[in-house]
């Protein structure tokens, strides 16, 4: 795909770190947990959910033991925390009892947890085991894409298979960390910061944003 590689190293220069990206020290477990509580909801709301309840759960056991209604007072102030207590609860038993405690490192694996799609999935396996077996697509990362050109899909999941197809993969591990820095602090989905974009040149969105 043309400039890819320009694009992608220009983006690497850039100033930032995504939720994900300061979480990457963290165990498997906490990486998946984290990934499935911020489904449809922002690193602000998410980063200090996701350090209140792994301050009260300390292992996976604790966690697949804790009582509903305490997880879901923690976690109410992201959305949809009825439904994600649920599913972390019941991701944290069957990693216990199906997989010894360990997260699985395979994609197929991880999708037959509750609460784990194809972007749930390909976080965990870029950001909690540094393999390159997915792209995992947000709206930063499917904005951007659809704004340079490189996708006409509007689909994550078929965001995410048609960039395998085009992005070498070498550069996989990279996309979803540079393109969620980029979308947060300039290439924002409402009003991009087209003026200050250091790709700009590269770029085919037509409603460009060129004045401070």
């Amino acid at each position: 795909m043309k400039h890819a590689d320009k694009i992608l190293r220009i983006l690497a220069k850039q100033q930032g770190i995504s939720m994900l990206g300061q979480f990457r020290k963290y165990p498997a477990w906490k990486i998946l947990i984290s990934t499935i509580l911020s489904a449809r909801a922002n690193d602000k709301a998410t980063i200090p959910v996701t350090k209140e309840l792994f301050k009260k759960y300390k292992t996976l056991k604790q966690l697949a033991n804790a009582n509903p209604n305490i997880v879901k007072k923690i976690i109410k102030r992201t959305v949809y925390y009825n439904q994600k207590t649920k599913y972390i609860l019941e991701t944290a038993k069957i990693i216990l009892k199906k997989y010894k405690g360990k997260v699985p490192e395979k994609m197929e694996e991880l999708l037959t947890l509750p609460g784990v799609g194809y972007k749930v999935a390909g976080c965990v396996v870029v950001y909690a085991f540094n393999k390159p077996d997915a792209i995992p697509i947000d709206t930063h990362v499917a904005v951007i894409a659809n704004r340079l050109g490189w996708t006409k899909e509007t689909n994550p999941d078929k965001i995410m298979f048609d960039l395998m197809k085009k992005i070498p993969k070498k550069h996989w591990l990279m996309v979803n960390e540079l393109f969620v820095v980029h979308g947060q602090t300039i290439c924002i989905k409402r009003k991009p910061l087209c003026y200050k974009c250091p790709i700009v040149k590269y770029c085919k969105y037509k409603n460009k944003n060129l004045e401070a």
